[in-house]
This record gives C-alpha cells, sequence and structure tokens, in this order.
C-alpha cells in the first residue's frame, strides 16, 4: 500500500456519505417489514403531531419497546416530518451508517496510533480509512441499515464507537486539563448507546479492555490496583441487568422461550453455530448467502447435528486463544475479544430468535481492522495488498447495491426467503400477503396453503388467507379462516375487525357491529374497527353515536383524510354544518387531491353562503 501518513478529514467525510448514498440510495423506497410494524407502523406513541415534551416523553418511555427511548425518539421525529413515507426513515438510517463509518475510522485511526502499535505500522490512516470502507461497504451490514427498525443496531453502534473513540482520545491526552472534555463526551456518547438498545452495555467492559491492552501495554501490576474498579464495574452489569430484566432474571429469560419452537438448551447448543456462519458471512457475503428469515438448523445435542460440537470448542477456545497471544498479537487478540463480547447479550441465553445478520454490525468492527494490518504484513509486494483491498471494496459495494434492489420489492424479499428457507412457513405467508398487496390473488392463495400446510396452527396464515378470499369475494371461506385464527388466538382484536368486515359484505350489519365492539374491547385504540363501527352507526342514522366514535378515531389519527371526510358527513348529517365545514376543510388540507372532498367543502360553503 501506497505510504500515506495522513488522511485530512474534509476528505474523509465526503467519502462516507458519498458511498453511504452509492450503496444505499436505492432503498428510499423499501417498505416497512416485520418488527417495522408493531415498533413503528402500530406504536401509537410514536405520532408526534407537534414538538412538545410531552410528546417526546410518550415516544420515548411508552413505546414497545421503553428501554431504547433515543431510537424510539427518532422515529417519532421521522413520523412527525413525513409519517409513514419510508423516504425519510431509510435517509436516517443512511446518515447514521456514515457517521458510524466515519467514527469508525477514527477510532482505527488512533487506536494504530497508540504505543503497542504505532511501531509496528507506518501508515495508520491509510490501513484504518482501509479497514473503515472494508467494513463499511460489506453486504452483511444492509439488514441493520436498509430494515428500518434495525435502526436501534446502528444508532447504538454509532454512539458506541463514538464512546470509544472519545475515550481513547482522552486517555492518550498528555496534559490532564483538556482529558475530561474527551471522557465526559465519551459518557454521553456511551449513555445514547445504551438508550438506543441494549447491546452497549458491553461498552465498559471493551473500554477497560482497549485500556489495559493500548493504555497499561497489559501490565499486570495495574490489574491488580484495578481489582476494586472491576468489583464495581460488575456490580454495575449486574445492575444494568436488574434495569433491563427486573429482579428475577432468571425467570424473565424462561419466560421469552414460551412463543418459542426451541428451548434455553437448544438455544445454547445452536447459536455457536451461529456465531460461526457469521464469521463465515463476514468473510464470504455474497447476496445468494444472505437471508431476513433464516430456517438455522437446531443443535439439539452436541453431536446433532455433528458441526455443533466443532463450533462450541471454537466459540470457547478462541477467546482463550485471544489472551494467550495478547503480547506478540495485540490487535488480533482485541479483535476476537470485541467480536465474542459484542456478541454475548444477542448469541447466548436470551429468547430472541436464532439467527439476524443485523446483529454482526457493531461485532464485526475490530476484525476488518486485524484483517487489513495481517494483510499489509504479510503480502509482499505492498502493491497485492492494495490491489486485493481494491477488488474487496469494489465487490463488496457491488454486492450490497444488489442485496438493496431485492429490499425495493416485497415480493422479490420474500420469494427470496422462501427460496431460502422452502420448509419455514412464515417467508411463504409473507410472500402471499405481498402477492395479495399487488392482486395476485391466486398466487397469493398458493404461497398461503403452503405456509398452512407447514404449520396447520399458524394463526397469521389463517388471517391471510382469511384477507385473500375476502378479496376474492368469497366471504364464507374468509369467515371460516378467521374463525380459526380466533379459535388459536382469541385475543387477536384485528380479526375480530376483519371478522365484523365479514359479516358487512354478507348483510348482516348486526354480526359485524358485534364483531367491532368486541375488537374494541379488547383494543381500544384499533382505528380501523371504531371507524367502521361509526359507518355502521352513521348508515343506521344514529348520526350522534356515530360522531362519537369518528372523533375518538380521529383523536388517534389526527390527520387521516378519510376519517375528517366521514367526521364531515355525519357532522352535516346531524345539521352541524359548522363542524362538517371544519372537517371537510381538514380533509382537504390532509390530501389536496380529494375531489369528493374539494366538493363537499364548496357545496358547505355556498348553503352557508360563505366565500368559495
Amino acid at each position: 500500500m501506497n505510504d500515506i501518513k495522513k488522511i485530512p478529514g474534509w476528505l474523509v467525510v465526503p467519502l462516507f456519505v458519498g458511498l453511504g448514498w452509492l450503496l444505499y440510495g436505492n432503498t428510499l423506497e423499501v417498505p416497512f417489514y416485520l418488527d417495522d410494524n408493531q415498533n413503528i407502523v402500530e406504536n401509537l406513541a410514536l405520532r408526534l403531531t407537534r414538538l412538545s415534551p410531552h410528546g417526546l416523553w410518550q415516544a420515548a418511555f411508552h413505546s414497545s419497546l421503553p428501554n431504547r427511548p433515543l431510537a424510539n425518539v427518532s422515529f417519532a421525529l421521522n413520523y412527525l416530518l413525513n409519517h409513514y413515507h419510508p423516504a425519510g426513515y431509510h435517509l436516517v438510517n443512511i446518515a447514521i451508517h456514515a457517521l458510524t463509518g466515519i467514527f469508525l475510522f477514527c477510532l482505527f485511526r488512533d487506536l494504530l496510533k497508540t504505543p503497542p502499535l504505532a511501531s509496528r505500522t507506518s501508515k495508520p490512516d491509510l490501513l484504518a480509512l482501509t479497514a473503515a470502507l472494508l467494513w463499511f461497504v460489506n453486504p452483511v451490514q444492509t439488514q441493520a441499515v436498509t430494515y428500518i427498525v434495525q435502526r436501534m443496531t446502528s444508532m447504538a453502534a454509532m454512539w458506541y464507537v463514538l464512546a470509544l473513540w472519545l475515550f481513547l482520545r482522552g486517555r492518550n491526552t498528555q496534559t490532564p486539563h483538556p482529558r475530561w472534555p474527551w471522557l465526559a463526551g465519551s459518557g454521553l456518547a456511551g449513555l445514547c448507546a445504551l438508550g438506543s438498545k441494549e447491546i452497549a452495555a458491553t461498552l465498559p467492559v471493551m473500554a477497560f479492555v482497549l485500556e489495559w491492552y493500548f493504555i497499561q501495554d497489559l501490565s499486570r501490576s495495574w490489574l491488580k490496583k484495578r481489582l476494586p474498579f472491576l468489583a464495581t464495574l460488575a456490580a454495575g452489569c449486574a445492575l444494568l441487568v436488574w434495569l433491563f430484566l427486573g429482579a428475577h432474571p432468571l425467570a424473565v429469560i424462561e419466560n421469552g422461550y414460551a412463543p418459542r419452537d426451541f428451548t434455553l438448551g437448544d438455544r445454547l447448543l445452536t447459536e455457536p453455530r451461529v456465531v460461526c456462519h457469521y464469521l463465515g458471512l463476514l468473510l464470504y457475503p455474497a447476496p445468494w448467502r444472505l437471508n431476513l428469515d433464516y430456517d438455522f438448523t437446531l443443535s439439539r445435542s452436541l453431536f446433532s447435528p455433528l458441526t455443533t460440537l466443532p463450533a462450541m470448542a471454537f466459540v470457547i477456545l478462541l477467546p482463550v486463544v485471544a489472551v494467550v497471544i495478547a503480547k506478540r498479537f495485540r490487535l488480533l487478540s482485541f479483535a476476537i475479544l470485541w467480536y465474542f463480547g459484542n456478541l454475548v447479550i444477542e448469541s447466548s441465553v436470551i429468547g430472541l430468535e436464532i439467527i439476524f445478520e443485523h446483529r454482526a454490525y457493531l461485532p464485526s468492527m475490530l476484525p476488518f481492522l486485524a484483517l487489513v494490518v495481517a494483510t499489509d504484513r504479510l503480502l509482499r509486494p505492498k502493491w497485492v495488498a492494495s490491489l486485493l483491498f481494491f477488488a474487496v471494496l469494489l465487490l463488496g459495494s457491488y454486492w450490497t447495491h444488489a442485496r438493496n434492489q431485492v429490499w425495493r420489492d416485497p415480493v422479490a424479499l420474500w420469494a427470496d426467503c422462501a427460496r431460502k428457507a422452502p420448509a419455514k412457513p412464515r417467508p411463504h405467508n409473507n410472500l402471499s400477503v405481498a402477492l395479495r398487496e399487488q392482486g395476485k390473488l391466486d398466487q397469493a392463495l398458493a404461497e398461503g396453503e403452503t405456509a398452512l400446510r407447514l404449520k396447520p396452527d399458524f394463526v397469521n396464515a389463517h388471517v391471510n388467507l382469511g384477507n385473500i378470499y375476502q378479496d376474492m369475494h368469497l366471504p364464507r371461506q374468509a369467515l371460516t379462516h378467521y374463525l380459526a385464527a380466533l379459535s388459536l388466538k382469541p385475543d387477536y382484536a384485528e380479526v375480530y375487525t376483519s371478522v365484523g368486515n365479514t359479516y358487512l359484505s354478507m348483510g348482516d350489519p348486526e354480526q359485524a357491529e358485534r364483531a367491532y365492539r368486541q375488537a374494541l374491547a379488547m383494543a381500544p385504540t384499533s382505528v380501523r374497527a371504531r371507524v367502521n363501527l361509526a359507518t355502521i352507526l352513521a348508515l343506521r342514522g344514529e348520526s350522534s353515536a356515530a360522531i362519537t366514535e369518528f372523533e375518538r378515531a380521529r383523536a388517534l389519527q389526527p390527520n387521516d383524510p378519510d376519517i375528517l371526510f366521514n367526521l364531515g358527513v355525519a357532522y352535516a348529517n346531524a345539521n352541524r354544518y359548522q363542524e362538517a365545514l371544519r372537517a371537510f376543510e381538514a380533509a382537504v388540507l390532509n390530501n389536496p387531491a380529494d375531489r369528493e372532498a374539494q366538493a363537499a367543502t364548496a357545496r358547505l360553503r355556498r348553503s352557508l353562503g360563505l366565500p368559495p
């Protein structure tokens, strides 16, 4: 590699911003997927209509994941600016990824300038930039960036890296007076990381290891003097566990396995193979190897499958090897501890799903630096390493862009998942949903039936098939599947709304009304059930009751033009024309292209003697 001593900041910032746009600019129309719906679209606490302390507090701590307030607030601000149009959400995700790349370059550069590494590294800036870029363009990172809700992961990683960089800057400062602003900034960034996602709980441990490795030069005497601090650190980790899991963490962990089809033992046996799989993906991240919804074979014993025991040995022994080689191979040792240490929360005992690629976002960082430094030292002549790095950057960029193209179309993405996990019901069901939304009902029906055949008690498959039959104008078949879903999950409020719609299409408004009221008894914030109930009341001539229900729906979605228009009609039927006019005008304001609302507004203004 060319001997470049220093890379100016004015080059690094636009490089990551521009590259981020080139790689991820094609994701602006990628829709909401999976957990996006529960944590963003259906999360009423995020529907911020104006900036206020109360609204921000509600978004932060009354969302579905209140332990991640900073990420929640960022989603609420996105909603305030552009509601549920995905482009704004993706722009923020891309910006976070670019900032993470910039901070990672800064951390890598200063790490290579620490005394244990500086004597062996003649071009820290160039190596740091190369490693940060290789991490940045790796296609494995697409899930943490393109999957909107995984902003929680990328945001936590961004603050995490910033906190460690500021910590390292503060510790490397020679005079004591400027040191504290750096360390205070590090502490603040660390709190922001923890407020984005719980994976940041490992930050104090990593900062301590970084101090011992690169500032204290693995001094045993220094470590012995810090035993009280280590005890305090352990107590702090226990406090974090208590804050997140409560006074009975073991019970909470056990309860987390209730909805899973695997046990704690299965997970402990399987995760070593998952950790090895992540490493394989980082080394060979071809798009055809990536998947949003894996059907990862569970390990039921040490020898089933046969790779279980070797993977467990690898995961147990490699950190031990890292400690043994720390003196001679400092950076490699730290990279190994970083990788395993930052996977320990999501790849150990907590009853999460077995595998998701976004979990490798933070753990994968330091291995790239170790790999780049080792390659630069071993390959001769130097231009060979430069050519290799450039080729990997180009290939990674191409693959990332190609992978994002798949994310753009729900049918393409779920077809990709179903092809890679043919025996798993969820990809088939989600593909069916996507096909239905595109009006391809016959194909949707086939995929939905495949999902139900793979899992006969799959509630969502019954619901989806009911929706498909309803679109096909076959209400009796639809009702059969809705009722089957309710027999499996009696508290599924949304399905009661679908049952009401089905009865309404069958000409039975009384049964429909009962279903809507049942839905609202279980989920008072169900806008769809409340609007449909209000519509029945309005058709029956009960204007006052209809207005009450429409007003309650408007309180939940103040800017919905359809709710506002129907509210206006209900007010007009009750001869409350001024209120009707305000509702029609609000409907036009929120949807200027609504000709029906425009016409209603014009007619009412004329009847009231108002200028057009």
